[in-house]
Formats: structure tokens, C-alpha cells, sequence
């Protein structure tokens, strides 16, 4: 991210005491599942610090919790890489590998699937460990989602059609910035579930919606570079500068107030959570659950975004577009094998 971009986060910035020790052992579980095959594969992934980023995004894990948070980060990026290349531009091919992903969400998944297919099967069943039918179903929509918003983007490349206005973009944004999945995760990790009713309810909605706007905001100011140079047209900065006829300097300025406007707003239904739990009447221990969410999963989300993208590598141009490039070609050669 621009070191001259400042942006409002009243939000405290925290890790986990355990970041040291899982930074050390990230590798393990990409290789293990062919995710990472060569040693220049593994020096980009550790570039992108995506341990850092999920000691920061879940700092009350340690252990074979934050591991888990780590393999999903690690997950996240490698998948995203994928769609770098020619794939992100086709959609049928895009549906293709992210149905062969979703599958895991019904079963176990064919051995012919490709790697990064069983590394989301992996850390689904992780996922899914002690947590109730309800939650799991829940989750299981926010990742069809997630994948549903790969395809609508290809579709956008395909057709030369970049979306004209920052409504139309938000919308499928939203899902493939993959802060529900991740925010999810912090329950499973916390053991904790949030009661359903208030999961659904329009502030934690709301206070949700905020938080993949700020991770969207903050990472394609990170990623414009990027991506115009290879020639992606769906990014904020230049939807804006489309839309409204703005410069780069004018558009970036608006995502950065937009950025504060939306973190006094998030502020503020934070202090609608007591009365809300009124409502609802929740007990003792719900209302505990609802307040780790706020304190382990919303807030973390928000600021662990903004500090590990100041300080992540995975946003240096020439990284950043030989990771995709070589992301999709090594995927292609497993899909052949």
C-alpha cells in the first residue's frame, strides 16, 4: 500500500504471541499438498506474509489454531494467484476449477481433483471440527458466494465489459474479498458461535458489510499497480475515475475518506451491540460470543488488513504478476497430468 495513503483505523492493532513459531512452519502444509513445488514458488509465498497477516486477522489463536488460520490464508492467495492469468479471463474455465473447489463443500472429492481443490477440502473439514450443523450450513454459503464472484468477474473480463460504476462493482466485490470466510474462521478458532438470529441482524449485517469494504478499499489501492499492468480494468481506483471522470490522486483521495466515513458508522453499531443483545434477549454466554466477535473477528479483519498490507511484498508489481503467471501454469500442468 502507498506509504503516503493515510487512513483512519480507531481500531488497536494486535498479533498473535505465536506469529514467530508459525511463520517458521508455513510451508509445510502448501508442500505437502503440491500447493508449492519449487523453491521459487516458496520465496514469492513468503513475500506475501500471509502467516503475519493470520496472526493479525485471529491474534487469540495459537498453535494448531493459528496454523489452520495460516493454511487459510496461504490457501487464499495461492487460489486467487490462479485467476492471474489467461484463466481470469474465461469464464467456463473459471467455473470449471471453482466447481471442481466447491465440490468439497458437498463430500469427499475425487482423487483426480486438482491440488488446490483438496487443500480447501483439507481446511473445510478443519474448519468444520465442533462446530454446530447450523454454523457449518452458514459458512458453506459464504464460500459458494465467494466462488459465484470469480465467475461474474471473468465474465466482466470476457466480455471487455469493466463495471461502470462503484455500486455495480461492491456487489460482487463484496464476496470474492473474502472477509465472510475469514471472519467466520475466527469462530471456529475461538469456539464460539454467534446466535443465529443476531448473526442475520442488520447491525452485525452491517458491521460485516463495512469490513469487506475496507479490506476491498485498502487492498485495490495496494493492488492498483498491478494490476494495470496487466491490463485489469476492475479496480476501484479506475471504476471511480470511469464513473466520475477523477484522476488516480481524486479517486484514491474519495476510497480514503470513503475508508473513514464507513469506520465512524462501524463505530457506532459497535455501540448498538449491548441493547441488540436486549433484544434478542441473549444469556450470559451469548452475549460473550458476541462481543469475541466483535473483539477477535470484525475488528481484526479490519485493522489486521490495514497492517499487513503496508507491509506485505504480495503487492510489488513485478512479484505480484510473475506469482499469477506461475500460479496458472503450474495448475494447468497438474489439471493435465
Amino acid at each position: 500500500m502507498p506509504q503516503d495513503v493515510d487512513f483512519y483505523i480507531p481500531l488497536p492493532g494486535r498479533q498473535s504471541p505465536d506469529h514467530a513459531r508459525a511463520a517458521v512452519d508455513q510451508l509445510a502444509w502448501p508442500r505437502a499438498l503440491g500447493l508449492i513445488r519449487s523453491e521459487a514458488a516458496a520465496e514469492r509465498h513468503l513475500r506475501g506474509g500471509y502467516a503475519d497477516l493470520a496472526s493479525r486477522f485471529y491474534p487469540h489463536a495459537t498453535g494448531t489454531d493459528l496454523d489452520l488460520g495460516v493454511d487459510l490464508m496461504s490457501w487464499f492467495f495461492l487460489f486467487d494467484d490462479l485467476f492471474d492469468g489467461p484463466r481470469g479471463e474465461r469464464p467456463e474455465e473459471t467455473r470449471q476449477l471453482t466447481d471442481a473447489v466447491a465440490a468439497a463443500l458437498d463430500g469427499p472429492l475425487h482423487t483426480s481433483a486438482p491440488p488446490i481443490a483438496h487443500g480447501f477440502a483439507d481446511i473445510w473439514r478443519r474448519t468444520g471440527e465442533g462446530m454446530t450443523p447450523a454454523w457449518r450450513a452458514r459458512s458453506a454459503q459464504h464460500w459458494r458466494s465467494y466462488f459465484a464472484g470469480y465467475v461474474t468477474e471473468a465474465e466482466s473480463r470476457h466480455r471487455r465489459t469493466p463495471y461502470d460504476s462503484a455500486d455495480a462493482y461492491l456487489s460482487v466485490r463484496r464476496h470474492t474479498i473474502g472477509v465472510q470466510p475469514t471472519v467466520d474462521l475466527a469462530e471456529r478458532l475461538g469456539r464460539f458461535e454467534v446466535p443465529h438470529p443476531v448473526f442475520h441482524s442488520a447491525v452485525v449485517s452491517s458491521m460485516l458489510q463495512i469490513a469487506a469494504d475496507v479490506n476491498l478499499l485498502l487492498n485495490d489501492i495496494a493492488s492498483l499497480e498491478k494490476e494495470e499492468l496487466r491490463g485489469e480494468q476492475n479496480n476501484m481506483v479506475m471504476i471511480l475515475g470511469r464513473e466520475h471522470g477523477w484522476s488516480r490522486t481524486r479517486s484514491v483521495s474519495h476510497m480514503r475518506d470513503e475508508v473513514r466515513v464507513r469506520l465512524e458508522q462501524y463505530l457506532v453499531l459497535e455501540s448498538c451491540l449491548p441493547q441488540l443483545g436486549d433484544i434478542y434477549r441473549l444469556g450470559a454466554a451469548e452475549r460473550e460470543a458476541l462481543e469475541r466477535y466483535r473483539d477477535n473477528a470484525v475488528r481484526t479483519v479490519i485493522r489486521g488488513s490495514y497492517d499487513w498490507h503496508r507491509i506485505s511484498g504480495r503487492y510489488d508489481a513485478e512479484f505480484a504478476l510473475a506469482a499469477g503467471a506461475q500460479g496458472y501454469l503450474e495448475e494447468l500442468g497438474n489439471a493435465r497430468r
